[in-house]
């Protein structure tokens, strides 16, 4: 017993694997399977970056294309900066294709605009984002949402221009693009740049029409209605009702320009207000002129014109001009009202640069150029300003020029005219001295002359001193008496009417066209009893038909008679009886 309790067992170690192992590794191997299953048939994740995520909600919102669900965004959280709004977002399995650097994504949610009402489907579902898939082969996961609806996508056929105006309400995103008032484009983006105080609006001309854009085309608002009231007259123009609801912008080539050739997308053009503002553009050369009028300005305003005999040659530019003027008062009651005009190179014929546009009329002037205010509409009483050639030979008007009363200037400004003294309708005999240009306010001065309107109302005030000079007195005492014995001729006149009415009411008067009917009837009895077929008329008939017989026997004893006279007491000679002649 005490032998068997001194022995120790052999333990032996088992080195098998137990089954129940089996179980755990298969779990994990499924749970990594699947884990690796979910992440590769998972959409990528895309990045939206908004100034707003109004509409946008964490696991409702859908991400569409073509009205198809493509995504549904996951989460919405502010950046870092907190400046804006990041929106995470996974796209359905096999969508990479429509990922790339040329899709575009928007929120389409309800829009009241110019082009009506949409997105009115979002009412009872909600906003969701679409998406526009490019054609690029680069693939993107990081996008900027879109404020608005691209009008076009990126590669769409066509042409994008870049128009520069100083006006923010001139074009709107979704205005049309016309040309001879076709729709062949859209403005797709307006921005404002401040560092250049303008605003620059994208304008896509899709294909084919993009032809149309070549290098001489010029593009101007295409308001509703346009109302042009100048020196000109009034001037209204009226363009479609879709045009006057939405306005737009128009393009075309102006009228003989060649059309040039297609420009290349993204150029520059300016936009310009209308079509006439276009071709007061195209005038950038001139030379600049200061005028003084003794007369009213009322009714001339920037940009009427200057005119030679009916051809403009310039433009008025600031009208009054009292710029670089100490004392613009005192310049106004000494030299009259300053104008400021412009004479442009590019409206005279042929290349003339402007030193010899100024030299030419540095010559007309010192042959008597002289510029005068005219009125150009009745009905809206504008003013411009037109160059005439007045009259330098002995006996002519003399001229008044503005500048002659410039002895206050300095001496670089002085000039030697002739003053008019004289009325301008004195017939007294001068002659203007030579002008020349003069400078004032870093200016040329051009001499002006009295209006027409001048000389009319000095005619008329010299009208109404010979109406004031008239003996009106006399005449009102003359025409006293006048009417006086007028009176008294009519008081006469008055009575020998009465008179008149009694004679023709007394009884023998009226008498009278009895008597006369009398008279008549006795009168055509007694024609009636010498009418033919009455014995009177028969008797008278026999008579003077014996009275012809009567003559005729008489005949030969007058012709006897008068051939010899003694016939009645001395029988009368025969008459011999002819011979006939002898033939020749």
């Amino acid at each position: 017993m005490a032998k068997m309790q001194g022995r120790v067992a052999a333990v032996k170690k088992i080195r098998q694997l137990s089954p129940i192992w089996i179980v755990p590794v298969m779990a994990v191997v499924i749970g990594i399977w699947m884990l690796y299953y979910t992440q590769k048939n998972q959409g990528p994740v895309i990045t939206l970056v908004t100034l707003n995520a109004e509409g946008i909600v964490a696991g409702k919102t859908q991400i569409k294309s073509r009205s198809v669900d493509i995504g549904r965004v996951e989460s919405v959280q502010l950046s870092e900066d907190l400046s804006k709004v990041l929106i995470k977002a996974r796209m359905d399995p096999g969508l990479e294709a429509l990922l790339n650097e040329d899709s575009q994504l928007w929120v389409v949610k309800p829009t009241v605009g110019r082009g009506g009402v949409s997105g009115l489907n979002t009412l009872l579902s909600g906003a969701y984002i679409e998406l526009q898939p490019g054609k690029a082969s680069v693939h993107k996961y990081y996008y900027e949402l879109l404020d608005s609806p691209p009008i076009a996508p990126a590669d769409a056929p066509g042409v994008r221009v870049t128009l520069l105006s100083d006006d923010a309400t001139a074009l709107a995103v979704g205005d049309p693009v016309l040309y001879h008032g076709y729709a062949v484009g859209t403005v797709e983006t307006s921005n404002f740049v401040a560092e250049q105080g303008h605003m620059t609006y994208q304008l896509f001309v899709r294909a084919p029409y993009d032809s149309l854009v070549t290098e001489n085309v010029r593009f101007w608002q295409a308001s509703g209605m346009a109302l042009d009231v100048s020196a000109q007259g009034v001037r209204v123009e009226l363009a479609s009702v879709a045009t006057l609801l939405s306005g737009g912008v128009h393009f075309a080539v102006l009228d003989g320009w060649p059309a040039g050739d297609k420009v290349a997308s993204n150029s520059e053009f300016q936009l310009f207000k209308n079509p006439k503002a276009i071709k007061e553009g195209l005038y950038t050369e001139y030379n600049e002129y200061l005028m003084f009028f003794d007369e009213s300005i009322r009714g001339l305003s920037a940009g009427a014109p200057l005119e030679y005999k009916g051809i403009r040659i310039g433009t008025v530019a600031v009208a009054p001009y009292f710029f670089n003027m100490e004392n613009p008062l005192d310049v106004a009651f000494k030299k009259g009202i300053p104008v400021l005009v412009r004479v442009e190179a590019g409206r005279l014929a042929g290349e003339m640069s402007l030193k010899k546009l100024a030299q030419e009329l540095e010559t007309a002037v010192q042959q008597g150029l002289r510029a005068v205010l005219k009125t150009g509409s009745l009905l809206t009483g504008a003013l411009y300003i037109e160059l005439v050639q007045t009259d330098t030979q002995i006996g002519s008007p003399k001229v008044k020029v503005a500048v002659s009363n410039l002895a206050d200037a300095e001496p670089s400004e002085k000039v030697q005219v002739a003053t008019a003294q004289t009325p301008a309708f004195s017939s007294e005999a001068s002659v203007p001295a030579p002008f020349t240009l003069a400078n004032y306010a870093g200016l040329k001065i051009m001499p002006t002359a009295p209006s027409g309107l001048a000389n009319i109302e000095q005619k008329v005030l010299q009208v109404l001193d010979k109406v004031n000079r008239l003996p009106v007195e006399d005449v009102l005492a003359q025409s006293s008496a006048t009417l006086a014995q007028s009176e008294t001729m009519l008081k006469n006149a008055e009575q020998l009417i009465q008179s008149l009415d009694q004679l023709v009411k007394h009884n023998a008067v009226q008498q009278l066209p009895a008597d006369l009917q009398q008279s008549l009837a006795e009168l055509r009895k007694t024609l009636a009893g010498f009418s033919p077929g009455s014995p009177a008329y028969e008797r008278l008939n026999g008579n003077l038909q014996s009275m012809d017989q009567l003559l005729r026997d008489l005949q030969p004893v007058i012709k006897t008679m008068n051939n010899q006279s003694n016939s009645l007491i001395f029988k009368a000679d025969l008459p011999k009886d002819p011979e006939p002649e002898k033939a020749n």
